[in-house]
């Protein structure tokens, strides 16, 4: 990557060492204005490290990060402001109120009695907790808890908001609804970067992906670039009429296809050339006497790229 090259958030020869373990390894890392950034990697890859550094908590042993130009660590007390961190372990006290929660984080930023009572007013609407205010952080469900803990990351109006693994342990219909969350505040003009070990989650929801490996960036792009560039495959999906398909197997072996999995009525086919997989597939399908009910060609998930690029 071209460490000279500068957007809204750039790390340039950034190196982080604790003892002699080099977490982060001369990473450069550009990060434009508009979007939700997402960053990937391997556990150990320097994921939260990076998001350490970036927000000021830890110092870099050597190389810069800048916000639009300007070095972050040498205005330490300026660029707090711009930052709200929700960490995986999460900041809220459990037994303050919902109301006495975001009270507390206002007063960290040295905000206004009066400017905090608005916000606090606002976020909850934001986050829907309006009829919790008073309700102990401890007696909430498992996803207002969340929802209240980014609220106590927003309470200062941060320019950026920096999550790291938002989704963790959560239920699927949980991190559907912090994701959807999640968008909103990219919505309403604040920068969203996190990390997510959801690699399909992050592709959903991320318009730019970092993927880092052994202390430095190795990719970068968009999800759909990341696989256009990084995939040579094509995924086929398909379903027959058939119960099952053990006697469609040995064929689609004999064609040349040696990536197949089965998953909920579908076989999945990984392939170079899709249309010659195709025309045989169809072919194979009928000489077995069954009815072809679904097909579909796309590229491989983001997750194949991931292996792909980190197993290298």
């Amino acid at each position: 990557m071209d460490s000279k090259k500068e957007g809204f958030i750039t790390f340039q020869g950034v190196t982080k060492k604790f003892g002699s373990n080099i977490v982060l390894n001369n990473l450069d890392l550009v990060i434009e204005r508009d979007g939700i950034f997402g960053i990937m990697g391997l556990s150990g890859s320097g994921k939260t490290t990076l998001l350490n550094l970036l927000v000021n908590y830890w110092k870099p042993n050597s190389g810069k990060i800048l916000y639009n130009g300007v070095e972050i660590s040498s205005h330490k007390g300026i660029f707090n402001q711009f930052f709200g961190f929700g960490t995986q372990a999460g900041s809220v006290y459990p037994k303050l109120t919902v109301a006495e929660n975001l009270t507390y984080f206002g007063k960290m930023y040295n905000m206004r009695n009066k400017d905090i009572k608005l916000r606090i007013e606002e976020l909850l609407k934001f986050v829907d907790l309006s009829d919790k205010e008073d309700v102990v952080a401890s007696e909430l469900s498992t996803g207002m808890y969340r929802r209240l803990d980014i609220a106590c990351a927003l309470i200062h109006k941060p320019k950026i908001i920096v999550f790291d693994e938002p989704t963790g342990n959560l239920d699927p219909i949980l991190r559907k609804k912090i994701l959807a969350l999640i968008k909103k505040i990219d919505d309403e003009g604040t920068k969203v970067i996190l990390t997510s070990h959801l690699m399909g989650e992050a592709e959903d929801i991320c318009d730019q992906l970092a993927i880092i490996h052994k202390g430095k960036v190795i990719a970068l792009d968009t999800p759909e670039h990341l696989k256009e560039k990084y995939s040579k495959s094509e995924v086929i999906k398909f379903e027959t009429d058939a119960p099952d398909y053990r006697a469609l197997i040995p064929g689609l072996r004999d064609m040349g296809v040696d990536k197949i999995f089965e998953k909920r009525h579908y076989v999945y086919l990984y392939t170079p050339d899709a249309e010659e997989t195709l025309f045989k597939l169809i072919k194979l399908i009928k000489s077995q006497n069954q009815k072809l009910i679904n097909i579909e060609v796309n590229k491989p998930k983001i997750e194949e790229v991931f292996e792909s690029l980190t197993t290298k």
